[in-house]
């Protein structure tokens, strides 16, 4: 078999940036990492001292260059999951904002037949819903919002191996039996568009609720309870060493104070970038799009409802998250890669095959440079997208 190898990069590990450092990979796998000569191979790139890191990893996505994946044929998953590609983002679980079973069939099949369309891994799917609170719909439908019932569990399990994750607002009544059904199934359940109380939270995690969707935007935060102060979901999911944590590290969903401030209480190793974008991410000032039956237009640098009434998930890729916690919040760019790769791949459960560079893992890379512009990625040792 070929063996290749990428030298002279600034390789992005865990913990440390390796100068003049190589990885070779073979049959879609790394092989091997060191610093100085590369060892002899069949294929050798120059990276010309650019930055490589492990392909990145997203875990709430819901499309991009102009479709979204709630809609999308098999054929638009293809494109919006190529386009980030541009960002650097190896491997993303399709998200399908909230909607009836019905639809999310047909995205489940439409998720199974762009496999072999892109180069990127599409992992399996991010049900947004239909299980959250009203009150907390954000740029959702509110009036899809329910509580889940015994038929939708059985829903859920038979087509487990197709999802990934669902958010849930814990508080609804027959939450906490889904939280544990779906979760004993190996679906990663996640608080998000909700008005729980500490209480609630706590009883999710104990049922196997184990992350919070886009910390700090549409889920409760600390009120008053008689005389006293109560935590919300935002405090109840800082204070949880556990619980993981996704942001939307754009810029506008959550500024850099609010960003740091989770940093200091979660760290790099339970916090996950998430792009959170949408079918306009990578089209003009104006561009008309939907989520779900909503109006919504690309705005400067973010999405938004038709009526500008509210923000509407993002129009970033992974690259531009990292650049902000780099510039904007002052955090090192290793743990600010950590964030968008190994973080999110502990979340998933998939450390073990991504999210870092290291031998037996996937070839999965990113390179980039100083400014954070991407020259390249590859995805099992393949180059899926270049300059």
């Amino acid at each position: 078999m070929l063996v290749a190898c990428i030298s002279d990069a600034r390789v992005i590990l865990e913990d440390q940036v390796l100068g003049e450092g190589w990885v070779s990979f073979e049959s879609g796998a790394i092989t091997g990492i060191g610093q100085g000569n590369p060892i002899p191979t069949d294929e050798n790139l120059d990276a010309q001292n650019l930055f490589l890191a492990p392909g990145f990893i997203d875990l709430h996505i819901h499309g991009g260059y102009g479709f979204d994946f709630l809609e999308a044929t098999a054929e638009g998953f293809a494109a919006a999951a190529t386009f980030h590609l541009t960002g650097g983002t190896t491997s993303l679980c399709p998200t399908a904002a909230t909607s009836t079973y019905e639809r999310f069939e047909t995205v489940i099949s439409h998720w199974q037949q762009a496999q072999t369309l892109t180069r990127s891994r599409l992992l399996p799917l991010h049900l947004e819903g239909p299980h959250l609170a009203p009150g907390k719909a954000g740029a959702q439908d509110p009036m899809l919002m329910r509580p889940p019932t015994k038929a939708d569990i059985q829903w859920v399990l038979t087509r487990s191996s197709g999802i990934s994750q669902i958010t849930i607002a814990p508080e609804l009544p027959g939450a906490l039996e889904f939280i544990s059904a779906a979760s004993a199934a190996g679906i990663r359940m996640s608080a998000g568009h909700t008005e729980a109380s500490g209480e609630e939270m706590q009883k999710a995690v104990e049922a196997g609720l184990t992350k919070v969707t886009h910390l700090f935007n549409a889920m409760s935060s600390a009120t008053k309870k008689g005389m006293f102060r109560q935590p919300g979901v935002l405090e109840y999911a800082l204070a949880d060493d556990n619980l993981f944590c996704e942001l939307v590290s754009d810029g506008f969903h959550v500024v850099p104070t609010l960003t740091r401030m989770a940093y200091n209480a979660k760290g790099p190793d339970r916090i996950m970038l998430i792009t959170d974008a949408l079918a306009g991410a990578g089209m003009p000032l104006g561009y008309r799009f939907h989520l779900g039956r909503l109006d919504c237009k690309v705005g400067e640098g973010f999405g938004m409802l038709a009526d500008e009434s509210a923000l509407a998930g993002s129009l970033a890729r992974t690259i531009d998250l990292v650049r902000f916690m780099v510039e904007s919040v002052g955090l090192p760019l290793v743990e600010a890669v950590r964030m968008a790769s190994l973080t999110p791949a502990r979340a998933l459960g998939r450390e073990s095959l991504a999210g870092s560079i290291a031998k037996a893992k996937n070839a999965d890379f990113v390179l980039f440079d100083d400014q954070f512009k991407v020259h390249g990625v590859w995805v099992g040792g393949e180059r899926a997208w270049s300059v």
